[in-house]
């Protein structure tokens, strides 16, 4: 018997396929680009939906300072402000998808 201990880990998020049959898309998506860019993909949408960040802190019940940070690309919202976005404004997921297609063309 040895006097090292020894740590075995099974981690289904690092192999190629887990356990539910959804593989990583981490090699189609630079999930880092989109952390760097998501300021300004909230603020670009949001300039194009609503007319001031006073209407963007009543829709999504936020304070006036957040609607700002948002307006001004200086925030990232929440997951579940982007959920709202994506649930209740069908114009939301064609803009991301838009801009998202764009950034990776400039890349590419």
């Amino acid at each position: 018997m040895s006097d090292h201990l020894k740590l075995v880990v099974s981690n289904p998020c690092s192999e190629p396929e887990s356990r539910n049959g959804l593989g990583s898309r981490s090699k189609d998506l630079d999930r880092y680009r989109i952390q760097v860019i998501a300021a300004d993909i909230w603020s670009g949408w949001l300039r194009v939906e609503f007319r001031r960040p006073e209407d963007v802190a009543a829709y999504f019940e936020v304070r006036n300072s957040t609607a700002w940070n948002w307006w001004n690309a200086s925030t990232r919202p929440t997951a579940d402000k982007v959920m709202i976005a994506v649930l209740e404004r069908p114009g939301f997921m064609s803009h991301l998808s838009d801009v998202l297609l764009a950034d990776a063309r400039r890349a590419g």
